[in-house]
């Protein structure tokens, strides 16, 4: 009414996800505020109180949780969040809080949705798709949130009923919904308002409609109300993808294939990062580049994934090396052995993680005619050590460890330790100003391969970050994307053996 402005918090961490009360009193929010708060990765939820500005802990206990939102009477909250019952491959779920902070306890709180095994707010990867927060909305006067999660490699919406905890998967299809909203209508209904993509579709927004009832619900009368990318898409045919899995020590590795085309395709590998993200129904820029450029595509959601359940998501600890591989080769050789993938034309390629693991793979196995490795791993001590995860819990919850503690692990675990094998030609491409995965990464790997004079060559890219391929300055994005296209079409199409020229320095033009 008058304009003024005043702090309701002076917190030394940053606080973030605020949530109005239904009476306007109180303010929800999620913020770390514990001691040693710089190396331990702890949040809770607190309310401050508008008019005096006390402040009350809603959560408790050695937990994360976050996404505060209210229940219609006040008097409880609903937040995401886990006490990290797996480390690093920890489900969250969706909670129940008391508002007045009487569930603070090391064990409060109600666990609504844990035994569906869903994973809410799972990182779902894609260079099209912009990163959105994850989110519950509120609904049915109160009886029911819906949340967004994904299930074999679709991502979708979900209704949980509070009262019983049971759940209803609102939509369902092989696509990506990254991010919704929902509001309660005068019928009983409810409508929604989400942004859809898939493998062969860009991001738009569709509304649909949730009749009255209590179970059994779907989202009907879907309709796009936007078309944002119709011009671009006129002349351009994206390739659907082939849904495959395998089976590698009793579990399903589910992955999918974009062809070239008919018969043994030269086949790229496209491994993700995390590791605890996953790949599904969204689009992919740089695997249509390559699969219009004669090179079939084939990812999977490796063990460490999301998705796929907390069993699954873990059981990648202390083992990101030999398991995964496994993993991803599994499904490689599938290929090969239907006739799909030509075994004398494969490619390799991931990023950050990704980037790992292929380091890794090409420190062991041969098979490979080229690489790229992205804003990768090569030493994990130096990375838990030095940028934005210094001295932190990452090396805890990935390896169970410090690197000072069992530094055997983290050489073990190292593709430095193994890079004095690797003979795959191998361009390293990293942006100067990556604070998760420092320059140095590349350094090292480039100073193994160039001393013992491997096929190598180092991309450094100036003034981008660790998120070069999905939210860099466009430019670098597409000449970011040229450099992946004529390395593997230079080796893999083209069938050359050297190193290919120097590429030339558009900066931009």
């Amino acid at each position: 009414a008058t304009g003024e402005a005043r702090p309701l918090t002076d917190g030394a961490a940053p606080e973030g996800h605020p949530a109005w009360s239904p009476d306007g009193s109180r303010v929800a929010f999620a913020a770390d505020r514990r001691r040693d708060r710089d190396i331990r990765w702890r949040s809770d939820v607190w309310v401050v109180d508008v008019e005096s500005g006390r402040i009350t802990r809603i959560t408790g206990g050695n937990g994360y949780f976050e996404m505060p939102t209210w229940l219609p009477d006040g008097k409880s909250l609903i937040v995401a969040g886990h006490r990290f019952p797996a480390n690093a491959g920890s489900r969250s779920d969706v909670w129940k809080f008391a508002a007045d902070g009487s569930d603070s306890g090391s064990g409060g709180g109600v666990n609504l949705s844990g035994r569906h095994d869903l994973m809410v707010g799972s990182s779902m990867n894609s260079d099209v798709v912009p990163h959105e927060e994850p989110r519950l909305v509120v609904t049915d006067a109160g009886a029911a949130v819906l949340f967004a999660a994904p299930i074999d490699g679709s991502y979708e919406l979900w209704r949980l009923d509070v009262r019983s905890g049971d759940v209803d998967r609102l939509t369902e299809g092989a696509h990506y919904i990254s991010a919704f909203d929902a509001v309660d209508c005068a019928d009983g209904g409810t409508q929604l308002a989400f942004v859809r993509s898939s493998a062969t579709e860009l991001p738009d927004v569709v509304v649909a409609d949730l009749a009255p009832s209590s179970s059994g619900r779907r989202a009907d009368g879907t309709h796009g109300i936007t078309n944002l990318n119709a011009e671009l898409l006129e002349d351009v045919t994206l390739v659907e993808p082939q849904e495959r899995s395998v089976e590698v020590d009793g579990r399903r590795i589910q992955g999918w294939l974009l062809p070239a085309g008919e018969g043994p395709q030269p086949l790229v590998v496209q491994i993700h990062g995390g590791p605890q993200t996953l790949y599904g129904s969204a689009p992919f820029w740089e695997f249509q580049v390559l699969a219009a450029s004669g090179m079939s595509v084939w990812y999977s959601n490796p063990r460490g994934s999301e998705g796929y359940g907390q069993d699954f998501a873990a059981a990648n600890f202390r083992d990101w090396g030999e398991g995964p591989t496994r993993d991803v080769l599994a499904g490689v050789d599938a290929l090969v052995a239907d006739g799909l993938a030509d075994p004398q034309r494969l490619g390799l390629t991931g990023g950050s993680y990704g980037g790992y693991l292929t380091n890794w793979i090409v420190g062991h196995d041969q098979r490979f005619r080229a690489a790229l490795t992205e804003r990768s791993v090569v030493d994990l001590a130096a990375l838990i050590l030095t940028g934005d995860l210094a001295g932190g819990e990452f090396g805890p919850l990935e390896f169970g460890a410090q690197p000072w503690d069992d530094p055997d692990i983290f050489r073990e675990q190292s593709p430095l330790t193994y890079a004095a094998n690797i003979r795959t030609p191998l361009l390293i491409q990293h942006a100067e100003n990556d604070l998760r995965c420092t320059i140095a990464q590349a350094e090292m790997l480039f100073a193994v391969l160039r001393s013992l004079k491997r096929p190598v060559r180092l991309m450094r890219v100036p003034d981008e970050t660790h998120e070069l391929t999905r939210s860099g300055t466009p430019f670098r994005r597409v000449e970011n994307l040229v450099q992946v296209r004529d390395w593997f079409r230079h080796f893999l199409v083209d069938g050359k053996r050297g190193l290919p020229p120097l590429p030339r320095a558009r900066a931009g033009k």
